[in-house]
């Protein structure tokens, strides 16, 4: 049993649409390690609540009525704490980049772009920057104080992409399984990526809109200095995320329900009169 890579396909658009859900809310970063990995893990549950229906729709209906079992391991083991717990000991980072003073004002001009009365004006900007090609300066120093929350995020949607793929999966080497599935992930990959990457740098250029170039210099910078953790982190999401396909193949699909019988001979039961003739009365 796995997915139907046509089925797959008519989903993609659902897929995608976890962009921004996934992207402008994760945008926003506190100086802690501890903060931002609380901000990723924070975002699993809800991502996986999205992408489930299109997991479902995407094997054909025997396998469908198999999986419930796995449906309900994956609910509990893809949630904010589960994730959390396996990340906690990368939230102790010394890094002195955590302390710069910078990440005051980066947090404040986030918040302030997240705000209720932004939203208008920063999907505006999202369309504008589709068709109009920024400063490649500018876009060079955003594409680096973004680097963070993109490299998480994608590492998020990356795995939970695969774990989907793997839930119509009968039991095999745990090896074989994480092939096929990643050369899966390949095939989507550039448009996942580019769509995470756009929507990113919309949030990104538009929270420091009103920040001159050596300032932004200074927040890539502090941001670079963090790349090391970022990819610590990146490597821990995927471990986490390959132990919970590990335990997914120990979960048997269900067999098939065995289908209610009738018997339909005219007498099913033994016969409970005497096939003996009766003698006549008369």
């Amino acid at each position: 049993m796995q997915i139907k890579l046509e089925k797959l396909a008519a989903c993609s658009a659902l897929f995608l649409s976890l962009g921004a859900s996934l992207g402008f809310s994760t945008a926003t970063l506190a100086a802690s390690a501890s903060h931002s990995i609380e901000q990723i893990s924070s975002q699993l549950a809800p991502s996986w609540k999205s992408m489930k229906p299109a997991c479902v729709m995407a094997l054909d209906i025997d396998t469908q009525m198999a999986v419930s079992d796995r449906l309900e391991f994956l609910d509990g083991q893809l949630v904010a704490n589960r994730l959390n717990d396996h990340l906690s000991p990368l939230s102790s980072d010394k890094n002195k980049a955590w302390n710069n003073q910078v990440w005051g004002l980066r947090e404040q001009l986030e918040r302030s772009a997240l705000s209720v009365e932004e939203r208008e004006p920063l999907r505006e900007y999202f369309f504008k920057l589709q068709t109009q090609t920024p400063n490649a300066d500018r876009a060079k120093l955003v594409s680096e104080v973004q680097f963070m929350s993109e490299q998480l995020n994608i590492t998020l949607r990356k795995e939970l992409w695969k774990t989907c793929h793997a839930l119509g999966f009968d039991a095999m080497p745990q090896e074989q399984l994480e092939t096929a599935i990643n050369q899966r992930w390949l095939k989507q990959k550039k448009k996942v990526t580019r769509q995470l990457n756009r929507e990113l740098a919309a949030f990104y250029f538009y929270s420091f809109r009103q920040v001159q170039n050596l300032e932004l210099a200074v927040l890539a910078k502090t941001a670079a200095e963090l790349n090391p953790w970022v990819k610590s982190t990146s490597e821990a999401i995927e471990t986490y995320f390959y132990q919970v396909r590990t335990q997914l193949l120990a979960t048997n699909l269900k067999q098939d329900i065995a289908p209610v019988t009738t018997d339909e001979t005219a007498f099913p039961n033994a016969q409970t009169w005497n096939p003996n003739a009766s003698k006549s009365p008369f």
